[in-house]
């Protein structure tokens, strides 16, 4: 079994009991990860890792013309497909986002209490700069500190996740493909955020 593999069935084994977890109720941090990349009425969105759709409800509201939320795991996406099955503007596909056509790019991509379980972000950043319209913008947030990520993924089996550096550093690999416009390193939310220039 690869790394992959690894990410998806540690989520497959989680996605039943997923939504009972603590962060799906944070809608003042969700709804900053929106204002982070401008999301807004009529914007085409790509939910990286979106699990169980945990920021769907906010892209309905914010009149997105369009969702994909993506996930390795097919246990997570059978979940989001689940909840939003009435939901004409939404779309989920179980896959590896590194895999994804890049032919109709995104006016944002947003990737959401998910970053430490991408082992390659070389390829993160590259996939997402293929995906983004020019002017369209990328946001990688999470709804605790740096601290409290990594003492839950101190917990996580090995080799399904990494620990998360300052913002200011992790940002630095995306500020070779894109103008950062955020970085937030807070107790209680992080973030970065930027643009692919026109």
């Amino acid at each position: 079994m690869d790394i992959v593999d690894n990410i998806a069935t540690y989520f497959d084994d989680r996605a039943e009991s997923w939504d009972k977890m603590e962060h799906t109720t944070r809608s003042r941090v969700q709804g900053a990860v929106l204002s982070l990349v401008g999301i807004g009425q009529g914007s085409r969105v790509l939910d990286v890792a979106c699990g169980t759709g945990v920021m769907t409800p906010h892209y309905v509201q914010a009149g997105v013309s369009s969702v994909l939320g993506v996930d390795l795991s097919e246990k997570m996406i059978a979940v989001a497909r689940r909840k939003f099955a009435d939901e004409p503007t939404v779309s989920f596909l179980a896959g590896d986002v590194n895999e994804l056509p890049e032919g109709d790019p995104f006016d944002a991509v947003v990737i959401y209490n998910a970053y430490p379980h991408f082992m390659d972000k070389d390829a993160l950043v590259e996939k997402t700069y293929k995906l983004l319209k020019p002017g369209g913008r990328f946001v990688v947030a999470h709804g605790s500190g740096k601290d409290v990520i990594n003492a839950h993924h101190d917990a996580v089996a090995a080799g399904v996740s990494m620990g998360l550096r300052s913002a200011a550093e992790e940002s630095a690999i995306w500020a070779k493909r894109f103008t950062l416009e955020s970085q937030v390193d807070t107790p209680g939310f992080y973030a970065f955020s930027g643009v692919k220039e026109a």
